[in-house]
């Protein structure tokens, strides 16, 4: 996918050459690192740390040539030398600059993916400097390559609406789905009629999003078309519809919302019970919510019950939901246990789902045990579930945002190891990134071989290096 992982490298590093031009001790690195020596800058600047070992520019040097080479490992254990050098301080700049040189090349790349991946990359870390790479992606084969370059600097380059606006009309889907997402991000009620037609759309995605920004955006003219989708054979464009109607706040809503609860899809029933909840703060909807509130559905019981404060009722319905045979629902009572009942009530709800036959229901009770006082039980659900492939990396995650160190180290060792699938170790620079986490093995994925995680992990970095 890209030409050598020494060209990411070498594209990036003209600002810090300039930066280090007056630091003598990594001027030979430096120049063998120019002249394509990669391997011999990393000498060099090994021959330099044997005597000047927390040297900041000599490491950064060595992580440079590691990276050039495609030695992951050693750019993991020279991240960590340079970490301890700081005292455990980040060097962002440093991850900016080698995440930035990844993502330029993967603008470059014949992959549609990872030129996605680094668009979006680029628009969430306003990399303006990339923002010319980023325009010259509006001439790309893959339409949905220029549905989201043209999304990316639609304010900033004049022929990005044309480019965005011929999108609406491609026939890749995805490409549509983009360029609505864009229109509706960036343009907004001007663009109401792109977005009601876009409502029609044949694909499913479209529709979708199509219909959740003209509820976003209160559309008063649409309100017919949404009526017309609450009937739609998708049952996400039905509650979407539901849901948009109820925003804009129009129409028979009342209607809408005895449909929807009376819908055979517990997404559209659910979006029925908040467009009841909607209408009650200007009209009474008490015994429609009382009775919903004992609905056998116990999803619907739950949510009816906390919008009308009945704690009791919200209970029975906990308590149904926690002896479920499914575990997806089990997992989601320990979502919702906090907001049904209050802190205290919820304590033993997670600690009876914190022992569940099934690790991903424990893991979804650990989590919400973090916010009823109950971290060290969910740190020992966390620790246990390290040992379980299929829960490990959600368990490391969960260590990360509770200060563990088991959690990062866990993280790097699925970044490490050479027999982990590309996904799992995607997962695992996702993890990093959601808890805002720099690790040596995040920078060193960098090196990946597998061109989606290299790229995730450079968008993990810019992301974090921003923030």
């Amino acid at each position: 996918m890209f030409r050598s992982l020494a060209s990411i490298y070498a594209l990036g590093l003209a600002l810090s050459v300039s930066l280090l031009g007056c630091a003598g001790r990594a001027k030979e690195s430096v120049a063998l690192y120019e002249a394509g020596d990669y391997a011999g800058a990393g000498r060099a600047a090994d021959a330099q740390l044997a005597q000047h070992p927390d040297d900041d520019n000599l490491l950064g040097m060595r992580i440079r040539a590691s990276l050039a080479t495609g030695d992951a490992a050693s750019v993991a254990s020279h991240y960590q030398r340079l970490l301890d050098a700081r005292g455990g301080e980040q060097d962002l700049d440093l991850c900016r600059e080698l995440a930035s040189a990844t993502l330029e090349q993967a603008l470059n790349s014949p992959s549609a993916k990872l030129k996605l991946i680094a668009i979006d990359a680029v628009t969430s870390a306003q990399l303006t400097d990339l923002a010319e790479n980023v325009a010259e992606r509006m001439e790309d084969k893959d339409d949905r390559v220029v549905a989201a370059a043209a999304t990316a600097i639609l304010h900033a380059y004049p022929q990005a609406p044309k480019a965005l606006g011929a999108m609406l009309e491609s026939e890749n889907a995805e490409a549509r789905a983009i360029a609505v997402e864009g229109i509706g991000k960036k343009v907004g009620k001007i663009a109401f009629d792109d977005l009601e037609k876009a409502a029609n759309d044949r694909d499913v995605r479209v529709r979708r999003i199509a219909i959740r920004w003209l509820g976003q955006l209160k559309d008063a003219n649409a309100v017919e078309i949404l009526a017309r989708r609450a009937k739609d054979p998708d049952d996400s464009v039905r509650a979407a519809s539901i849901t948009a109607l109820g925003r804009i706040g129009l129409g028979n809503l009342p209607g809408y919302a005895k449909q929807a609860v009376g819908d055979h899809s517990l997404a559209v029933r659910l979006a029925g019970v908040d467009l009841y909840v909607d209408l009650s703060r200007t009209l009474k909807m008490d015994t429609e919510l009382g009775a919903l509130a004992e609905d056998e559905n116990a999803n619907v019981a739950v949510e009816a019950a906390i919008a009308i404060k009945r704690t009791d009722l919200a209970q029975k319905a906990l308590d149904k939901l926690v002896v479920d045979d499914r575990s997806e629902i089990r997992a989601g009572a320990a979502n919702v246990a906090i907001r049904a009942v209050g802190k205290e009530a919820a304590k033993p709800v997670l600690g009876k789902l914190g022992q569940d036959a099934d690790a991903r229901v424990r893991l979804s009770a650990a989590r919400a045990m973090m916010h009823v006082d109950m971290t060290s039980a969910a740190v020992d659900i966390f620790g246990a579930a390290l040992a379980t492939p299929d829960t490990a990396i959600g368990a490391a995650e969960g260590l990360v945002e509770a200060n563990d160190a088991r959690g990062a180290k866990a993280l790097d060792a699925v970044l490490a190891t050479a027999n982990t699938t590309a996904l799992d170790r995607i997962s695992a620079v996702q993890a990093l990134r959601g808890t805002r986490h720099i690790t040596p093995g995040l920078v060193a994925a960098l090196a990946d071989g597998n061109g989606i995680v290299r790229m995730e992990a450079a968008a993990a970095l810019v992301t974090i290096a921003k923030s």
